[in-house]
């Protein structure tokens, strides 16, 4: 990205997991097995194979071993093999010194025992599914591998989970008279550890955590928070605006709370204290925003994934379902950070504090991958190759970014714009495409042969392979689909040559975040996969047992169908859930125990018992998933636990009792929201059969009415509306903001009628 912005300066990092530092053997193992992952993905699970293979074949070239096929089970035995050597040689058995200064012998045991449990799978899955066997050996293998899955889960993840996992499967073997072959086969084999949750992980997450470390290592995501602060700064509340921005942006990306705040936090933070926020309000704000990232299309939290396969709703339709929530949640934060600011009479910084706005403006094409990724998921093109295929457009626009490297920045813009939106284009036209291709390379030549405009080093050759690239597949034929997954694969690839023969400082540090990236991806996917492998022997097990039909009901009765009493039950369930397990497994427990019940609850009712138009599913299915999916990632700012909370008030070296309450009343539009979502569904907009006029009028009042809950609130809880408001006025517009989450016209419109009446007697209501 060239010259970063001098006032700039990254916090002291916070560590929320520590990990040991191996030697360089060991080091280099884990490595191994991180780029492993990398590349078994492309290969065979994103099955780059085969599209490889048909290039090659249409070139009039046939390489039989790119046919080479292997099972999806076994794609996800050879993963989990990975992530558990990873895991015990990276995290120790216990988080004190002694373990983390080496490694210690049953270490070796364990990361040995894990892969061979895995990779035996692996081995034998061609012939589990050619005759649905299962023999001692699978029994042991099996329990092997259940038990290094729950360790490594305690490892990274913390107690809870394995806890809860462990529990419901004393109870499964209980219930089926301690069959071991069939509790094997079915948590082994069948569903379990390699059940829906870690085959969504393997499919579609991973491709979007590799996306996600790309754009850290490369600077996207720094470009982002930077541009952000340098153009709110100077406003009243201007770090905070920006962080919460930011913040959006980036946890739509990184789908991780806690791995959002140490990123964005270290520069925000520091930012908003400078500003004259107190630590506790700073540590507060980012928290609140990096929440809500996994709530933010066009890239969601891994578990809006599983959520797809759960309901058998297409991704694209999902993001579509999010937007008004998303648009709510930040809308509401914004407003508690408003008010705050002008209660605490904070002014803008300097705008001499901040570089010229003019240089992110100039690098304003750096935002080009996530114009891709959404255009390329709203499009139903399958989000892993949307990942891939903005992961190649990102490398791009990151080596022309560098501004040490010379050629004229706006030719080069121009080039990379026209060719991503060439890639785009059908089969109809192949031909002239692969013309254009040519022809603006010819010309990037000659420009280079007569002026200093283009020259033949690093921006030229990365530029010139991506257009022989486009040019090569779309005059043989290949689909739009291949040719998106081919580039991000042959980005990576351009990107390690030309790097590894750059002279240049910038260009060898391109192939170090490059190298660096793919190591990155398959560290971090470590807790999610894990966390989906525990949770699949939760979800194994309610199939097993018939819990997951019999749980719904007991729930419906135990509240006897009220639906308000069932939906905070349920709300506190998944809060209390989320204190000790992370986001994906929450929502996979909530939606298999709790999402049953509520539709349970509404069943026959209209519109609940009216399917999603165009699927079957029903819409109170869908509005249930979204209710415990809200408070599932609510959890990382809900005391007691609070990890997101945690992080902001580490970095912001403030208190974390009062951090995570204020966390909590910042990110109020996320805990009524989904009442409100799921009472109105109209708001997902999937939902709507026929649009008319009126129902478009409907979803805007829908939309205007809950924004005016959360100001509301926002006045209520920080008392302040241009003046200091007394008790009495606060609770008023507290009470009238909860009642108006009903959305019934008229509290609505006494509601509105009180703010004016504060806007216009505001000096005699104030205290």
């Amino acid at each position: 990205m060239g010259e970063e912005p001098p006032q700039f300066e990254k916090a002291k990092e916070v560590v929320i997991e520590r990990v040991r530092t191996l030697p360089p053997m060991l080091d280099n193992v884990v490595k191994a097995a991180a780029i492993l992952i990398g590349i078994y993905e492309i290969l065979f699970i994103f099955n780059f194979n085969y599209t490889l293979y048909d290039m090659f074949q249409k070139m009039g070239i046939k390489i039989g071993i790119l046919q080479a096929t292997f099972q999806t089970k076994q794609g996800e035995a050879f993963v989990l093999a990975m992530i558990l050597i990873i895991t015990y040689l990276l995290y120790p058995i216990r988080r004190q010194e002694k373990y983390l200064q080496k490694v210690q012998w049953y270490d070796y045991i364990l990361a040995i025992l894990g892969a061979i449990s895995a990779l035996y799978l692996f081995a034998v899955y061609q012939r589990y599914a050619e005759f649905a066997e299962v023999y001692t050996t699978d029994v042991i293998f099996g329990i092997l591998a259940i038990i290094l899955v729950l360790e490594a889960t305690r490892r990274v993840l913390g107690w809870v989970l394995p806890a809860v996992v462990v529990v419901f499967l004393i109870y499964g073997i209980q219930n089926i008279g301690f069959d071991w072959i069939r509790f094997t086969q079915q948590l082994y084999f069948d569903e379990g550890i390699f059940g829906i949750p870690f085959f969504v992980m393997t499919i579609y997450v991973f491709a979007f955590v590799f996306f996600g470390a790309f754009l850290l290592k490369i600077g996207i995501s720094d470009y982002i928070t930077e541009f952000m602060i340098t153009l709110f700064g100077s406003r009243p509340g201007g770090p905070a605006k920006a962080a919460v921005i930011s913040s959006g942006l980036m946890g739509t990306v990184s789908g991780s709370s806690v791995a959002n705040v140490l990123t964005t936090g270290t520069f925000t933070i520091p930012l908003m204290k400078k500003a004259g926020y107190p630590p506790e309000i700073a540590g507060a704000v980012e928290p609140v925003a990096s929440t809500g990232g996994q709530l933010m299309p066009p890239i969601m939290g891994a578990a809006a994934f599983i959520m797809a396969e759960f309901l058998g709703v297409p991704y694209n339709k999902l993001i579509i379902a999010a937007v008004i929530p998303a648009l709510v949640y930040y809308a509401g934060v914004y407003l508690f950070i408003d008010l705050e600011t002008k209660r605490l009479g904070l002014k803008g910084m300097p705008r001499e504090s901040f570089s010229g706005l003019d240089y992110f403006i100039r690098k304003l094409y750096i935002l080009l991958p996530i114009v891709v990724i959404t255009v390329a998921l709203v499009w139903g093109i399958p989000p892993h190759i949307s990942a891939i295929s903005s992961l190649g457009v990102a490398i791009w626009v990151a080596w022309i970014s560098k501004d040490n490297i010379k050629g004229h920045e706006g030719l080069y813009v121009a080039v990379v714009l026209l060719a991503t939106a060439l890639m785009f284009t059908g089969k109809a036209m192949a031909t002239p495409v692969a013309g254009i291709s040519l022809l603006i390379l010819l010309g990037l030549a000659a420009v280079g042969f007569i002026s200093d405009k283009v020259e033949f080093n690093e921006k030229f050759y990365i530029t010139a392979l991506f257009l022989l690239f486009i040019a090569l597949t779309k005059y043989i034929g290949m689909t739009k689909e291949q040719i998106l997954l081919l580039s991000g694969v042959f980005g990576i690839i351009f990107s390690l040559i030309i790097g590894w023969y750059s002279k240049s400082e910038d260009g060898r540090a391109m192939y170090r975040a490059t190298y660096e990236s793919m190591i990155d991806a398959g560290k971090t996917s470590t807790s999610v996969m894990l966390a989906a492998a525990s949770a699949g022997l939760i979800q194994g097990v309610l199939t097993m047992t018939g819990l997951v039909t019999s749980l719904g009901y007991r729930l419906v009765d135990l509240t006897a169908g009220n639906l308000w009493l069932l939906l905070m039950l349920t709300m506190v369930f998944s809060l209390i859930l989320g204190m000790g397990v992370p986001t994906t497994a929450n929502y996979i427990i909530t939606s298999l125990v709790a999402a049953p019940a509520i539709f349970n609850a509404v069943q026959g009712l209209h519109p609940y018992s009216d399917p999603v138009p165009g699927f079957a599913t029903p819409i109170a299915l869908l509005a249930a998933h979204f209710f415990v999916f809200y408070f599932g990632i609510l959890a990382d700012v809900t005391p007691p636990v609070a990890l997101a909370s945690y992080a902001g008030s580490a970095l912001a070296g403030g208190d974390f009792w009062k951090t995570a309450m204020n966390a909590v009343k910042y990110a109020l539009a996320g805990y009524i929201g989904p009442y409100i979502y799921f009472t109105h569904p109209e708001m997902f907009i999937i939902t709507v059969k026929h649009w008319t006029t009126m129902t478009a009028l409907q979803v805007l009042y829908d939309l205007s009415a809950t924004l005016l809950v959360m100001y509301l609130l926002a006045i209520a809880l920080t008392g302040w509306f241009g003046k200091h408001l007394r008790k009495e006025i606060r609770g008023l517009a507290g009470i009238l903001g909860i009642i108006s989450a009903t959305l019934n016209p008229v509290i609505v419109g006494i509601s509105f009628v009180f703010v004016i009446a504060l806007r216009l007697l505001g000096e005699k209501l104030s205290s």
